[in-house]
């Protein structure tokens, strides 16, 4: 059965998301404008986003996460805050809740301290890392 998030299940994500978007932002050195222009979503709503004026929807997400991983550092960085986690790969990735995501990402030593994560290298995320 192929992995579907619900409402929660995406609300969640885009609430954690939300909380992380100014630091994000700072890791790779844009400005808000700059994210506007890469992800579709306009200055001003970002703004609100990172101040916690204007909750994020299902279809930013999916957009600041296109623009996030096509970065080593943020995509390591939402990998190790758990915003991109092995459930929601395999719901992007449309597999089936018994197949592991397909993800190779490397996680510095720093942000395993700081989020508190047990690996090093991610070959495959597995399913068990989804029930902590």
């Amino acid at each position: 059965m192929l992995i579907r998030l619900t409402e929660e299940e995406k609300q969640n994500y885009c609430a954690m998301l939300g909380n992380h978007l100014k630091r994000l932002r700072a890791i790779v050195g844009f400005t808000q404008e700059d994210l506007a222009s890469l992800s579709g979503i306009s200055k001003e709503r970002i703004s609100r986003m990172e101040n916690g004026a204007y909750l994020m929807r299902w279809n930013h997400f999916i957009s600041f996460v296109m623009v996030f991983t096509m970065n080593t550092n943020t995509k390591e960085y939402l990998v190790a805050s758990k915003i991109l986690t092995p459930r929601l790969l395999q719901a992007l990735q449309m597999k089936d809740n018994m197949v592991p995501p397909d993800i190779v990402i490397p996680i510095s030593d720093s942000l395993n301290e700081e989020f508190h994560t047990d690996f090093r290298i991610v070959s495959s995320l597995s399913l068990d890392a989804e029930k902590e």
